[in-house]
């Protein structure tokens, strides 16, 4: 009785799988139908940033309905599998392009979401009509403890080293003077808004490339600014002398106002004057 029970049992369980694997089957079909059969895209593992360098281990192969594919993604036109020849062709032909758009974990990457170095990513396209970048010598002291960064804006002081006639007064020999204001900051060192942040570095012993962010590298030693040409020249004199100092000073990014200020020589501060503006001089007359 028991084997018999037994039997019918898995007569059954037989007859159930049957019918779960038609099922299933018929799921499959019709979804097969419906959204297109599965084709491989790539999709970033891991979030990247905009201008980011896409490198190994930062995209992954996904397989989905033909469907769901965005337009322009990058994709093979079947299943292929992370270690399959087809896929590390595939994906050579993109390692060293770029992210013009910040790309999220598990989004696809299209060919509209990259770019190949070119003069879209240099500083060129930044620099409005009519104006020129000019880049200025910057330590930790004259770049506000290097916090200055891309997209800032900065007002540039300049102290000018006087020359001393006989018997003259050495205290006065130095005088400090606002020479821009509101100023444009188009890029510390190399970084600059959308450029490729990166240094390519070559592995002496492997022979092979590693590329190191720069997103992060508060390591520049200069600023550049975008000014008009007149004022590039009048800044490029100021640099030319070795007796000259370039101070920046950050300014909220929303302030636009401009202060008509006096020059600053050493005797007011020992003297203990405050000069004023010349505007605020000017109205209390």
């Amino acid at each position: 009785m028991n084997s018999k029970a037994m039997t019918l049992s898995l007569i059954m369980a037989a007859i159930a799988v049957f019918f779960v694997t038609s099922s299933v089957t018929s799921i499959e079909e019709e979804a097969k139908k419906k959204f297109g059969d599965e084709i491989t895209v790539l999709v970033a593992k891991t979030d990247i940033k905009e201008m980011d360098t896409i490198l190994d281990g930062v995209v992954e192969p996904r397989s989905i309905p033909r469907r769901f594919v965005e337009p322009s993604a990058i994709r093979f036109e079947s299943i292929v599998k992370e270690d399959s020849k087809d896929y590390a062709m595939g994906v050579k032909e993109i390692m060293g392009n770029v992210a013009i758009v910040p790309i999220k974990k598990g989004e696809q990457l299209s060919l509209n979401k990259i770019t190949s170095p070119n003069m879209r990513t240099g500083l060129a396209p930044q620099v409005a009509p009519g104006k020129r970048a000019i880049s200025i010598a910057a330590g930790e002291i004259e770049s506000v403890g290097k916090l200055v960064k891309p997209g800032d804006r900065v007002d540039v002081i300049v102290v000018l080293g006087t020359a001393i006639s006989p018997g003259g007064d050495a205290s006065n020999s130095k005088i400090a003077k606002t020479y821009l204001q509101d100023a444009v900051v188009l890029a510390v060192g190399r970084n600059i808004t959308n450029n490729i942040a990166r240094k390519v570095e070559m592995d002496g012993t492997s022979g092979k490339t590693h590329v190191k962010s720069l997103n992060d590298f508060d390591g520049y030693s200069s600023v550049t600014l975008e000014v008009d040409p007149a004022q590039a020249q009048g800044l490029a004199v100021v640099m030319a002398d070795p007796m000259n100092k370039i101070y920046l000073t950050l300014r909220n990014n929303d302030d636009t106002d401009r202060n008509n200020l006096n020059v600053t020589r050493k005797n007011d501060l020992l003297n203990g004057e405050v000069r004023m503006p010349a505007q605020q001089a000017t109205g209390n007359k």
